[in-house]
């Protein structure tokens, strides 16, 4: 339970870690450029697209943050 408490704190520290730096912003233009350049699609994506994936990985970041800390706790009281 430890393993996994820290492998989600390790995990919650790049998520934010990537989010401070605006990289799911950046990716997500870089995805969107590469994977949709021959469609008919607009030049760039819109505003509240790219808010919506920054915001989903701050808190996919928050809730592996959450989750870890919780089964930390819980694998230290589990042991005597």
């Amino acid at each position: 339970m430890r393993l996994a408490g820290l492998l989600l704190l390790a995990g919650a520290a790049i998520s934010l870690g990537l989010d401070a730096l605006h990289a799911p912003e950046e990716l997500y233009r870089w995805l969107y450029d590469h994977l949709l350049a021959d469609l008919d699609v607009p030049e760039e994506p819109s505003e509240g697209t790219v808010n919506a994936v920054r915001y989903t990985a701050l808190l996919g970041g928050l809730a592996q943050l959450a989750v870890g800390v919780a089964l930390l706790v819980m694998g230290s009281r589990r042991q005597p």
